[in-house]
């Protein structure tokens, strides 16, 4: 599984700029748990150390694993996973209501971090195993039950933030593995529906909208939207039926934008029974944060002006206002970017951006020069985890996208997250070393 070729192999300017990015996370993690007033620290930062110990030692160790044994027992790994996931759901240890963490004593571990791996490893093996088929929409199916199950999961905690980014990665895959871009347009669509009409409704609700409209009364009635949307899923079935064995093109005018319409619907019903009120709120107080300003859109408002208040060069280490006097909510997780851009400014934000970018630079360029398909998946799987938590995470912080709760990767404090990283970090690099071997 180790090889002694591949330690001169391993990517040193990746190890460097991951060690530093983790190494500012935990100066700024310092920062945050600073009390300004009794001039003590609350100790976070320490068990932020020691996850990052452990967590290097993870990535040294997954450097030199052979990534295909990690595809061979991929299947295995999401199951053990998705177990622990399930378990956790049902009788983990509730943290502002969400049972996302399973309490091992000294520590606690979140499994929906780890899921994020597994869901790369197995869709990734899935689409090498169908390298050829892919191009067919069935060939979607598994990745997309593979995909929704653990998503439905994490749901079910509830944690939106992290359910969202499991799809994603799901596309990243899909694209890279060679799907077909017409099929991938057709989910997102049926994405959108889902989420637009719900979203409509509850702005219509919130704001407290008079009046009568004939198609808002109807998307309302969740039952009659129901009978439509599977009546017309019916006929989509019948046209794709018919289309099997007549082969006539006008058919395909009927069933493909009608099954995209009738499951995000159907989609749409489910969220609005499924959500809760303050999540789909979370996504409209986005849009406009002074719909609610002493709730949901709080923590925006108060971020931006850590941000603003930052200016150029910054106020200066332990000398944010937002951050040291408790304005600032989880400022040493999920807000951890507005206490560096209020302390650094503009220049150690852009430092902070520009590391970023070499891990993702990097990530793509050992997916282009992956020795095998596997390798180009899991490696494109693991750098759209990083992507899409450092988008969604800086763009919430800013203002630009809903607060979701995500970590910002190498720089929140979390173990799970953080360990996490580390791992996919060491998959990467064994991807990379791979190339080598002939």
């Amino acid at each position: 599984m180790i090889g002694r070729d591949s330690i001169p192999r391993i990517d040193f300017t990746l190890v460097v700029v991951v060690v530093l990015l983790v190494s500012l996370g935990i100066l700024m993690i310092y920062s945050a748990g600073f009390d300004a007033v009794d001039k003590v620290n609350n100790g976070m930062f320490k068990k932020q150390i020691l996850w990052f110990i452990f967590g290097f030692i993870l990535m040294v160790l997954f450097s030199f694993m052979n990534y295909q044994y990690l595809g061979d027992y991929s299947l295995h790994i999401f199951g053990f996973i998705m177990v622990v996931l399930v378990f956790t759901t049902i009788f983990g240890t509730p943290v502002r209501n969400t049972r996302a963490w399973l309490n091992l004593g000294f520590f606690s571990i979140q499994p929906s971090e780890f899921m994020k791996l597994s869901l790369v490893l197995v869709v990734g093996k899935y689409l090498e195993i169908r390298e050829r088929d892919v191009k067919n929409f069935r060939e979607l199916l598994v990745p997309a039950l593979l995909t929704l199950v653990p998503m439905l999961v994490v749901l079910m905690q509830p944690d939106f933030g992290t359910a969202v980014i499991f799809i994603p990665i799901l596309f990243t895959m899909l694209f890279v593995g060679g799907a077909d871009v017409s099929h991938l347009i057709s989910i997102i669509a049926i994405a959108a529906i889902a989420l637009i009409v719900p979203m409509i409704l509850t702005y219509r609700e919130w704001i407290g909208s008079e009046g009568s409209n004939l198609l808002l009364d109807f998307f309302q009635d969740l039952d009659a939207l129901f009978i439509v949307s599977g009546a017309l899923l019916l006929v989509s079935i019948a046209a794709f039926v018919f289309h099997f064995f007549s082969t006539k093109k006008f058919l395909r005018r009927i069933y493909i934008p009608g099954s995209v319409i009738s499951i995000g619907l159907i989609s749409s019903v489910i969220i609005q029974k499924f959500f809760k009120a303050y999540q789909k709120k979370r996504i409209l107080v986005f849009l406009n944060p002074d719909l609610d300003p002493h709730g949901s859109g709080y923590n925006i408002i108060q971020s931006k002006i850590a941000i603003g208040s930052g200016g150029f060069f910054g106020k200066g280490f332990l000398q944010g206002s937002q951050a040291q006097l408790g304005f600032l909510p989880e400022k040493t997780s999920d807000f951890i970017f507005s206490v560096v851009a209020e302390e650094w400014g503009f220049f150690g934000s852009i430092i902070i951006l520009g590391l970023f970018a070499v891990i993702v630079f990097k990530g793509i360029q050992i997916a282009f020069e992956a020795k095998d398909k596997f390798g180009a998946l899991l490696a494109s799987g693991i750098t759209a985890i990083f992507f899409f938590h450092i988008l969604i995470n800086i763009g919430m912080v800013i203002g630009i996208m809903p607060v979701t709760g995500l970590p910002l990767c190498f720089v929140s404090y979390g173990g799970s997250n953080l360990i996490m990283s580390m791992i996919g970090v060491g998959i990467l690099i064994s991807v990379r070393s791979k190339k080598f071997v002939y």
